[in-house]
């Protein structure tokens, strides 16, 4: 067995040995009657099943373990038995001997885990030992401090002793109830366990060799060490007992981690090699930190969080094998911080003070430590105003800098005051802060205080000049005015005094009589002094006198404020102001100025110092100065020239007037202030000045009927409001323009303000509106310009656009033309639409499609344009021209078998490049019309020789309209009609009611005159409707009878009387017929055979047969089978022609009705139902149940 290094086997025996116990702390003063000290500190595990499960790995009284073969003392919330044994060193015994033991957490400054106090006795030379029980809640190194007290003790030098103990925090046995997650091949091993029932082994069942290529690990449950302390003095560790072997090349390390903080806790990769006696002998792991040796793996703080989780991670290569290692007893333990309800504190105290500005204030205040241990606090000024100093300071007086931790034990107080300094422009009154006191080891402990700090209020006043200094004439007694202010802070009663300083022979200054000398002012507050000045006349001009003023406070006597006064003896000014200009300029352009000038005229004897200067009122923005000497000496009857020159502003608005100008000239020897007339200069002309910018962005684009916008931007930069003119040039033929400004419509001038000096703008929008003709891609130049309509420019802004015709697809589809909303069976129903080619090109894209709804034989529709016929339900192109129109008419033809009530949708779709455009109309098939003539037949009809006769011949009609029509006879040459129905007017005129379900049948008889040269023709026979419908046609060959034999009369009445008797065989013939097949019916009846037999014989010479159609409203008709008189006088009888049909038959009740009839779908077989059958619904009314009868009808 290969192996890197052996290493030295502990004998699991020696585990076991015991150690002599290290003193707390040696003597070393000398004994005395009593002396007892501490001399011994050990402990043990109170419950023996926590003896049995901590133990191997803790330091015991029971196993006296090594000092490198233990880690721990005792685990966290596990009790654990204190033993202190002290000794007494003195000559007499002593009972009554107090032992105090405290456990101090190492990381805090007397943070007292443990306090508890025992009473003893110890004999004179011998120890005693006593006992205390706790239950450690705090994981790390702690010291113990035992302290011995005994009233008669007079070696106080050794009464305290110090120890360690450690409190573990995890402790893994691998037992089968363990937490710990493993992989496949770790496993617990309970053939060589080390403390227990079992341990964990990597490697094989069986103690047999683990394989080659394995990464397996033993893993922690997650593990909440968030109350790691940040920043311990002592070590954190982690140590466990292992024994066996692995080969070169693997290894086994044991890691610490906290989401990405990792830390791998064994060097060179981990553990390896043979364990010496293996697997009976185990070792456990050493490590050096500060050079001590100890039995534990270092963790780094930094590794442990709240999910932490231990690691042992074995890894093999390929190389070879071993049998393993065994890993047991795991304890781990690091320094708790404490929980933040072992802090506490409390800020004491109202402080509050006031101070003058610029002064220190003083506030008291106290903070006590509520926690169980000694804490560091800060101290913080909060709501200070800006500009105020604040600094705190202890009791005694030294600062306390700014952010400066301050300890204080656990349960002392301490004394700080708050000192603040107003600035010097801080208002009076109170202000009010708050004092943050705030736990450095605990965030979450802090606690504040209100302070209020006051400034108190100063008692100032100042004299204010509110005039120059005070002349007089010689001889004269003047006034003068003074004010005096309250710059204090709060109202004052001042005292005033006069008191010269230096005041010639006979010069007195006092208050005036009506001056009060003691002054009332509120803060802020000024009050007028009046004095009275008397000069005597032998004073010479020029001379002075000094008086001091003084004014005294009522509420601080101490602030007297002095103002000397300056008194002169002046001379008698006479002056005149006199205007020095003709015609003055309305008006002068903006920039440019005008100068005014007046003659000051010294109309006194003697000269005179005189100084220039003017008042001004208004127009602020002129500039405003004196052009010449500022003073002048004029002798008396001289004069002066003073001038001002007035300075338009060079953006001044159009009739801004210039400032009414005051010339004031004083004299310097008097004090005599003159005042000349007030002048108004001229006023500010106005200047034109236009620009045009566009804010379009490269070429325009017109489209074609679209109102195209040209954005422009119109400014102002003359000085006045302008009306302006907007031209637009170049828009062609057959386009159109509008202009918005600021988006409201108008022709062509508009006004355009001034914004303030800088000139206005407005928005511009010509709408631009190309005409459809113009071919695409044509290019437009558009030229705007801008002038003034009150006064042109001579160089007019301008501005060209330049665009083109862009290709515009543009299709307008009307709506279908007005329809009515029903129909006629048989007739047809006509609507339209046309599309507008709006555009200026053609769209290749453009397609139409019609289709109607249903899709049914019985009806359909065409679609005409000038074109010709287009397909029906199909897209078809189309082609329309820039301007043109194209129109589509669709014509829907109804059948004759369409059922009543049917719904016809015809849709049109317009498919172009803008999308699709649908449009529909909806008619309903809601009346029907049969109209027809019987008795007419193709035969001759003979007029007898006198050229005079009557045919009768029937008009037929089914219908659900009542109506009117017009049975036309056509000409022919030689005849002449005279008829029933015929009006007046000679037209014939036959009006059908409504009959939905029968037949209506008129008769209608003509006299027919024959001229005697009428031979032959044919007569046509035409029914038409109102709206010209032809409705029925027969035509009837007439011809004139001539003259012949007798014989061939009596042949003629013989064959007439044949082909009488034939007639009635045949109808003979009929009758047996349908005799015969009603018989048979009743045996078993076939409708379709019946119809076919019977369809077979319906038209026979000379029978009529009428159909009846019931539509609505009873049973069918029980008759429907007419025989038509013969006809003796007149023309032979004729029957109407009708081409042959397969009739319809009816589920229910076995009635036949022919096409063209209405009828609806069976609801319960599907197949055609008779009207009058569908009317009953649900249940089919069968009709004629009781013969089932099939009859044409």
């Amino acid at each position: 067995m290969h192996h890197s290094r052996s290493r030295t086997a502990l004998a699991l025996v020696a585990l076991f040995l015991m150690l002599p116990m290290v003193p707390l702390a040696e003597a070393v003063s000398p004994k005395a009657t009593v002396d007892v000290k501490p001399l011994s500190f050990t402990s043990r595990y109170v419950s023996s099943a926590d003896a049995s499960d901590y133990n191997t790995l803790s330091r015991t009284t029971t196993l006296a373990r090594a000092p490198h073969l233990w880690i721990v003392d005792g685990m966290v919330d596990t009790q654990m038995q204190m033993v202190v044994e002290i000794e007494n060193l003195g000559t007499s015994s002593a009972s009554g001997v107090n032992v105090e033991i405290v456990v101090l957490h190492d990381e805090y400054i007397d943070f007292e885990l443990h306090n508890t106090t025992s009473t003893t006795s110890v004999s004179a030379g011998a120890t005693a030992t006593v006992n205390a029980v706790w239950t450690p809640k705090y994981s790390g190194n702690h010291t113990v401090r035992i302290t011995t007290s005994h009233p008669l003790d007079t070696n106080s030098q050794n009464d305290e002793g110090f120890s360690t103990t450690t409190i573990g925090a995890v402790y893994e046995r691998c037992e089968s109830n363990t937490a710990w997650s493993r992989t496949s091949n770790w496993l617990l091993d309970s053939s060589n366990p080390l403390n227990g029932a079992s341990s964990c082994r990597v490697g094989g069942v069986s103690s047999s060799n683990y394989g080659n290529m394995w990464t397996e690990t033993l893993r922690s449950p997650q593990l909440d060490f968030s109350d790691v302390h940040p920043n311990p003095t002592r070590g954190f560790g982690l140590g466990f007992f292992y024994t066996g072997n692995v080969a070169t090349g693997d290894s086994m390390q044991v890691s610490v981690s906290s989401g990405s903080n990792k830390a791998d806790l064994i060097p060179n990769g981990g553990l390896n090699g043979l364990v010496d006696g293996q697997p009976t002998s185990w070792l456990i792991q050493l490590s050096t930190i500060n050079s001590v040796s100890v039995p534990w793996l270092y963790i780094p703080p930094t590794a442990l969080g709240p999910q932490t989780q231990i690691e042992f991670k074995f890894t093999s290569d390929a190389s070879g094998t071993e049998v393993g290692y065994w890993v047991e007893d795991i304890v781990m333990f690091y320094d708790q911080k404490a929980d933040a309800s072992e802090f506490g504190l409390d800020a004491l105290g109202s402080p509050s003070g006031t101070s003058n500005r610029g002064e220190w204030s003083d506030m008291s205040f106290t903070v006590r430590n509520t926690g169980n241990l000694t804490d560091r606090f800060t101290l913080e000024a909060l709501g200070l105003p800006a500009g105020w100093d604040h600094r705190f300071t202890h009791s005694t007086g030294s600062g306390v800098l700014p952010g400066t931790e301050i300890q204080i034990d656990s349960g002392d107080t301490r004394t700080f005051k708050l000192q603040t300094k107003p600035p010097a422009n801080a208002p009076t009154g109170s202000i009010q802060g708050t004092i943050l006191v705030q736990s450095a080891e605990e965030s979450t402990v802090q606690d504040s205080i209100t302070f209020n700090a006051g400034v108190a209020p100063e008692y100032t006043s100042t004299w204010v000049e509110v005039s120059s200094a005070p002349r007089c004439p010689p001889g004269s007694i003047c006034d003068h005015r003074i004010e005096l202010l309250n710059t204090g802070d709060a109202g004052d009663t001042y005292t005033l005094m006069v008191e010269d300083v230096s005041m010639p022979m006979g010069w007195t200054v006092d208050f005036d009589s009506s001056q009060d000398t003691s002054l009332v002012l509120p803060a802020g507050g000024n009050g007028t002094v009046d004095l009275t000045i008397s000069i005597p006349s032998t004073a010479s001009p020029g001379e002075t006198g000094v008086v001091s003023l003084k004014a005294q406070s009522g509420a601080d006597t101490s602030s007297i404020t002095v103002h000397q006064l300056t008194i002169e003896a002046s001379m008698v000014s006479d002056l005149r102001i006199i205007p020095q200009w003709g015609n003055m300029p309305t008006h002068i352009p903006p920039g440019s100025s005008h100068l005014l000038e007046w003659n000051v005229v010294n109309q006194a004897e003697r000269l005179d110092e005189v100084h220039f200067n003017w008042s001004i009122e208004g127009a602020q923005t002129w500039q405003v100065s004196l052009s010449g000497p500022e003073s002048a000496s004029i002798s008396g009857g001289e004069s002066r020239v003073m001038r001002i020159l007035l300075e338009a502003p060079s953006d001044g608005h159009a009739q801004d007037p210039s400032p009414i100008i005051t010339p004031i000239v004083t004299s310097t020897l008097s004090g005599d202030v003159v005042q000349g007339s007030p002048t108004s200069g001229p006023r500010i002309g106005q200047i034109h000045d236009l620009s045009i910018e566009s804010i379009e962005d490269g070429y325009i684009v017109f489209q074609p009927g679209v109102p195209v916008p040209v954005n422009l931007v119109v400014t102002n930069l003359g000085n006045g409001v302008d009306d302006l003119i907007l031209g637009v040039d170049g828009i062609p033929v057959g386009w159109q323009s509008s202009i918005l400004v600021e988006g409201e419509p108008i022709d062509s001038t508009f006004e355009l303000d001034l914004n303030g000096y800088e000139g206005d703008s407005a928005n511009v929008t010509v709408l631009v509106v190309a005409g459809s003709t113009m071919t695409p891609g044509t290019e437009v130049w558009l030229t705007f310009t801008v002038d003034s309509s009150i006064s042109s420019l001579s160089n007019p802004s301008s501005i060209t656009q330049s665009g083109y015709v862009d290709v515009a697809l543009s299709n307008i589809v009307s709506e279908w033309d007005d329809v009515d909303s029903g129909g006629i069976i048989g007739g047809s129903v006509s609507s339209g639409f046309s599309i507008d080619n709006t555009g200026n090109a053609v769209d290749d894209a453009l397609e139409v499609k019609v289709s109607i709804s249903p899709v049914s034989p019985d009806v359909s529709i065409s679609l005409l344009t000038m074109d010709g016929n287009i397909p029906v339900n199909a897209y078809q192109s189309v082609t329309i021209l820039p301007g043109a129109t194209k129109r589509i008419d669709a014509v829907v033809n109804i059948g004759g078998s369409i059922a009543l009530g049917t719904d016809v949708t015809v849709t049109r779709y317009v498919r172009s490049s803008a999308g699709v455009e649908e449009s529909s109309f909806t008619f309903t098939v809601d009346r029907f019309r049969s109209v027809g003539l019987t008795g007419i037949s193709d035969s001759e009809f003979l007029l007898p020789t006198n050229g005079q006769a009557e045919f009768t011949f029937n008009l037929t009609s089914m219908s659900t309209d009542s109506t009117e029509v017009d049975v036309l006879l056509g000409s022919v040459d030689g005849l002449e009609y005279d008829c029933s129905h015929q009006a007046e007017t000679e037209r014939l005129r036959v009006f059908l009611l409504e009959s939905p379900v029968a037949t209506i049948t008129i008769p209608i008889t003509c006299e027919v005159t024959a001229t005697p040269e009428f031979v032959d023709g044919k007569v046509s026979v035409v029914v038409v409707a109102d709206d010209g419908t032809e409705l029925a046609n027969a035509e009837i060959l007439i011809r004139q009878e001539q003259v012949t034999k007798e014989e061939g009369l009596s042949s003629g009445i013989i064959v007439g009387s044949i082909g009488v008797i034939l007639v009635l065989l045949i109808v003979g013939a009929v009758v047996t017929v349908m005799l015969m097949r009603r018989q048979e019916g009743d045996e078993e009846f076939d409708e379709i055979e019946s119809y076919g037999a019977y369809s077979e014989v319906q038209n026979p010479p000379a029978v009529q047969i009428e159909t009846v159609q019931p539509v609505m409203g009873g049973p069918p008709l029980q008759n429907p089978v007419e025989l038509a008189p013969a006809q003796v006088s007149g023309p032979p009888v004729v029957v109407a022609e009708s081409e042959p049909y397969t009739p319809t038959v009816c589920g229910d009740c076995g009635y036949g009705f022919h096409p063209g009839s209405p009828w609806v779908s069976c609801i319960t077989c599907g197949a055609a139902r008779h009207p009058q059958c569908a009317m009953n619904t649900p249940s089919c009314w069968t009709c004629h149940s009781s013969s089932n009868e099939t009859t044409n009808q």
